[in-house]
């Protein structure tokens, strides 16, 4: 209700100061009101200045949290500053003594227990609270001017009469209708549905004016044209009463601050009332056809209009009544009644509009707008259009406008005073000023999750934690003061990320309901005191969104797995260092340590010491918020420390790769799935690093599915864990998102231990391939391509391969029951080069059909040189129960040219001429010859290849079919095929077995030369034998045998020229190149 006043006469852009009063003058009321507006002022700029837009008091640091109880929210009591303005809640009132405590600080009367939402003392009648959903809990607040009429004891009942009404600070916590549900206290007000709505002032405007005319001195004597034409002076209110733009908000004005005003002493009938009183005299009262507003405190608290309505008065009787009938929610239930009415303090309040409005033109004739006696008038004036002027009354006239057209427009109870001067005839001149009241202000509390029933606490404390000790923190928060709620993690984040800074934190047990959220931060850094700062949660610790420049360092994370600890969803130059992440998972709940997606560049994870299932993985598919990719520039996972059941790295599925990522340092164990992980898609230029990492596992070790990857320098040792199948590959280059493979790869000097499937496994296409340097031991298979894997150049060079045998668990559904040191497949140009294979299969099984130490199918350019190659296959051929064949080296068809150069192969490292059933070849190359039925056909276990004609042969493999197409040679005018060429010169070749030692099939040509061989402990079997139609044998050593070499093409091409046998040539050899060669 308003005051009958003067004048208001406060202007902040005076700058007055004070008020000092003279000696002997009048005081009038606008003086002191100006000095209590002053002071109010000096006093709210102070606080909001010094403690922010909305802060809790260190006094009372549970002030205004909000708990979720059964039934509704909690609000805890305390003291709560918003834009200066002191809101306070001092508790639920209760008659029980236990219930009443003193405040020995302002020594006052407060009470024990927290409010309920439905206990609040500004809001009688709260709205309903949602049953679903998160939601925004915010705080209204503002001021509100009491008189008797609602606050009866400001009555003197020595004098009967009202000396002075009251400002009052009301506040209401309320619960934003909208949807909040990916919004945290952090998020920008434009960000946060329907906020920005709320919390918007109006932007009504008004502009007041009048005609100009000379003061008189004669204060008996009115101006006799122009200016305030009215009998007394008056202060105006205009007020809004509907809201809205111009053409549809209402307003409503009085000529004595709308102060002629009553109570209701009983509501005779829906359309009866009867009044405290008429009015102190006969300007002063009500009168019939007047307007008048009738309200409650119910109705005014919920922030609503009265209801307006023109009266016909009883004065015998003091009765207003009026058409049509109130609404029900303005009446009791049982009619007469004066209960309700003194309960909810239900007045009357008069004002002055009435009969025809006009507004000013340019003719100067006035021209109506409306009229408000005729019967279907609401008793309201429209505002109008900002180009048209109202004329009030006594030549007084106001203008409407708003400051920005796109804004709120007028609020209902937004006013305008304006002061009118029979003296000068003069009217206060208002120039778009905006409303002098009713302004609310809004502070943020919290975001109640409905279902989970948690509240985040959005309050900001005072006095600001940390900072002022050093530069190093910008805000730091401690144990108690995250636990008290004055000052959490979340709320430091909050207060610090948009500017950026430093939250630090102290040692101690810090508990977290919900991940501390951070969302469009800039240049934030967390930092603990080490392992001694723990977070315990039951989900994710920390949730990272559309972020620059964030670091998350030097403390501890305990969670129950629900969520990621760390979950990162886009970030640009992110560092997460020095942590200690324990993820203690079960069977329901496996979320990785960290989880990454979005666009994440710039970003470090080092020196981390990781205890979960997974510790970094790509994306988090159980989260529907999260983004279903990743992008990852410049990524560095460096010399962290990982323990985890399933995987330490899983950057696998939607994963692009951009720049230079690198992986190295970390060490890894205990995994049974794969230590190290990498696929997805490099973009071209993209690099991926994986080196120096050491790798002690259960499972596979490095998997990697990208372009572009260097793997180096890592130690991998697999072990089996109790009864666990072994299985898995060192390190294996498998197939990403890119389905045709990828084009570099490096594997460079790798330790590699213990694993059944392979040390090193292809399974996919690469272009370009390098493996060297690398030591394997102790694995199902040393070097090996399978399943769609394919080479354009491959080099495999200066390896140290040994100890590779069958494995309990290996592969069981390999098709080819191979055991290979280096197995090769469907390759163009291959370079096998200076590798140590030592120790291949001797204790092979009755389950392998093959044991070679290099072996290679479908390779159409290989080149084996200089390789050493011992202890080959089984030594105890009885026990092992192997029936299948033994190879040192291995060519077989399709085969375009091979060069076998300076290769080293001995079945026994220790010479032994024990008998052998087994079929062991130190050398074996197969060629095609087209032939019916089968006959044209090389196989081995499920790797088989037909020839169809000159060019062209069907290659099937493990389910898979392809045509290999051999080169054309031009002869003359015609094409056809050049057939296998085979270079085989200056190795030594040593077999112990019941098949040759050296047997090589080349349907072009073959070079074999300076060459050493032996077959042990089978002296009737040829040592060499060649299917060629030519043939170049020089310079040959041939030990054991009945034959020591064999063409067996009869119609073949052959010269032999001093080679060395100790059996005889079987060759269709010229009779002169006979006495060229020796049998010795």
């Amino acid at each position: 209700m308003s005051t009958d006043l003067s004048r208001i006469r406060h202007n902040p852009l005076l700058d007055y100061a004070g008020l000092n009063l003279k000696q002997g003058a009048v005081l009038l009321d606008a003086d002191a009101n100006e000095l209590v507006a002053l002071i109010d002022r000096r006093l709210r700029a102070l606080a909001s200045d010094t403690l922010g837009p909305a802060t809790v008091s260190a006094t009372t640091p549970q002030a205004f949290k909000i708990s979720a109880v059964a039934g509704g929210l909690q609000i805890e009591k305390g003291r709560l500053y918003v834009d200066g303005l002191l809101a306070e809640n001092h508790g639920a009132p209760s008659a029980l003594n236990a219930k009443r405590l003193f405040d020995p600080l302002l020594a006052e009367a407060q009470f024990a227990d927290p409010l309920s939402y439905a206990q609040q003392p500004y809001w009688p009648q709260p709205a309903a609270l949602p049953t679903a959903g998160r939601h925004l809990v915010y705080l209204d607040v503002w001021q509100r001017e009491l008189t008797h009429l609602q606050q009866p004891d400001l009555v003197e009942s020595a004098l009967g009469v009202e000396t002075s009404s009251r400002q009052q600070t009301a506040w209401q916590v309320r619960v934003l209708a909208n949807e909040a549900a990916n919004s945290s206290c952090a998020t920008p007000d434009a960000d946060l549905p329907g906020w920005a709505a709320v919390i918007a002032p109006s932007s009504g405007r008004l502009s007041s004016g009048s005609y100009e005319v000379a003061p008189s001195d004669n204060p008996c004597e009115l101006p006799p044209t122009g200016g305030y034409r009215g009998l007394e002076n008056q202060l105006y209110r205009v007020e809004i009463h509907d809201p809205g733009q111009l053409g549809t908000a209402t307003f409503k004005w009085s000529r004595e601050n709308a102060s002629v005003a009553t109570g209701v002493a009983s509501i005779v009938s829906a359309s009866v009332l009867e009044l405290d009183s008429l009015g102190r005299d006969e300007v002063l009262r009500f009168n019939s056809g007047d307007w008048v507003e009738i309200t409650d405190d119910w109705r005014e608290l919920n922030q609503q209009p009265g209801e307006m309505r023109r009266i016909t008065v009883d004065d015998a009787t003091r009765r207003i009544s009026f058409s049509p009938a109130l609404p029900a929610a303005l009446l009791p239930a049982v009619l007469p009644d004066s209960t309700q009415a003194r309960a909810r303090h239900l007045r009357v309040r008069r004002w002055d509009q009435k009969g025809k409005v006009f507004r000013t033109d340019a003719s100067g004739t006035p021209v109506q707008l409306q009229d408000l006696d005729a019967a279907a008038s609401s008793g309201l004036i429209s505002v109008p259009a900002s180009t048209v002027t109202l004329m009030l009354e006594h030549g007084i006239t106001v203008n409407f406008s708003v400051s920005d057209p796109a804004g709120r427009g007028f609020k209902s109870g937004d006013f305008w005073v304006i002061a009118a001067r029979t003296a000068d005839a003069s009217v206060e001149i208002l120039d778009r000023a905006p409303p002098r009241g009713v302004h609310h202000h809004y502070a943020r509390l919290g975001i109640w999750d409905v279902a989970a029933g948690s509240v985040s606490d959005c309050r900001h404390p005072w006095p600001p934690e940390g900072g002022g000790g050093d530069c190093m923190c910008t805000a730091c928060v401690t144990p108690e003061s995250h636990a008290s709620g004055r000052l959490t993690i979340q709320m430091a984040v909050d207060r610090v990320q948009s500017q950026g800074g430093t939250v630090c934190l102290h040692e101690g047990d810090y508990v977290l309901l919900d991940a501390v959220r951070i969302a469009g931060a800039n240049s934030l850094r967390i930092h603990g005191q080490g392992p001694a700062s723990r977070l315990i949660t039951p989900g994710g610790a920390f949730l990272i969104e559309a972020s620059a420049a964030i670091a998350i360092e030097g403390l501890s994370v305990l969670s129950l797995g629900r969520d990621a600890a760390i979950a990162v969803r886009t970030a640009l130059g992110l560092r997460l260092a020095d942590l200690l992440l324990a993820v203690l998972g079960n069977s329901d709940f496996r979320s990785p340590a960290i989880a990454l997606s979005g666009l994440v560049g710039a970003a470090e994870i080092s020196h981390n010491l990781i205890l979960a299932s997974t510790g970094i993985q790509a994306l988090e598919p159980r989260v529907k918020e999260a983004p279903e990719a990743l992008i990852c520039a410049g990524l560095r996972i460096c010399d962290n420390m990982m323990s985890c059941a399933e995987a330490g790295l899983q950057l696998r599925g939607a994963v692009v790769h951009l720049l230079d990522s690198r992986i190295s340092g970390n060490q890894v164990m205990a995994c049974h799935e794969v230590g190290l992980a990498a696929g997805g898609y490099a973009a071209p230029g993209a690099a991926l690093r994986i080196s120096d990492n050491q790798l002690g596992l259960h499972g596979s070790g490095i998997r990697c599915a990208t372009d572009g990857a260097f793997i180096s320098q890592n130690k991998l040792q697999c072990s089996r864990d109790g009864e666990r199948v072994l299985n898995g590959a060192g390190i294996e280059l498998g197939l990403g998102l890119d389905k045709t493979g990828s084009d570099q790869a490096h594997i460079l000097s790798n330790q590699i231990s213990g694993f059944a499937e392979a040390g090193i496994l292809i399974t996919a296409p690469v272009s370009s391939l390098l493996i060297k340097l690398n030591l394997i031991d102790h694995c199902g298979n040393g070097i090996v391509m399978r399943d769609a894997a394919s080479a354009q150049s491959l080099v495999i060079e200066n390896n140290q391969i040994s100890a590779i045998d069958s494995l309990s668990g290996g592969r069981d559904t390999d098709p080819e029951r191979l055991l290979l040191g280096i197995g090769l497949q469907r390759s163009d140009q291959v370079t096998v080069a200076g590798n140590s294979l030592r120790g291949i299969g001797l204790r092979a099984g009755q389950d392998k059909q093959l044991v070679a130490g290099i072996h290679a199918f479908d390779v159409a350019h290989p080149r084996l040189l200089h390789n050493l190659l011992s202890d080959i296959g089984p030594q105890d051929e009885v026990a092992s129960g192997f029936g299948g064949a033994v190879l040192g080296l291995a060519l077989r068809a399709p085969l375009e040219q091979a060069e076998v150069l300076g290769n080293h192969v001995e079945r026994d490292l220790q010479s032994s001429e024990a008998p052998s059933r087994l079929n062991v070849l130190a050398l074996l190359i197969t060629g095609l010859t087209q032939a019916p039925g089968l006959a044209g056909q090389a196989a081995v276990g499920a790797q088989r290849a037909v020839k169809l004609d000159e060019r062209r042969s069907l290659v099937m493999q493990a389910g898979r079919a392809f045509i290999r197409q051999a080169r054309k040679l031009i002869a003359g005018d015609a094409l056809a095929a050049e057939g296998v060429c085979a270079s085989v010169l200056g190795n030594t070749l040593s077999a112990r077995g019941r098949s040759p030692a050296v047997y090589i099939q080349a349907e072009g040509e073959l070079l074999f030369s300076d060459n050493r061989c032996e077959l042990r402990a089978n002296p009737g079997e040829v040592v060499v034998q060649l299917d060629s139609p030519i043939v170049l044998l020089s310079a040959n050593r041939v030990r054991g045998g009945e034959v020591s070499i064999q063409v067996q093409d009869k119609n073949a091409q052959v010269t032999a020229l001093g080679n060395i046998t100790t059996r005889s040539i079987q060759a269709p050899l010229k009779a002169e190149m006979q006495p060229l060669n020796l049998i010795a």
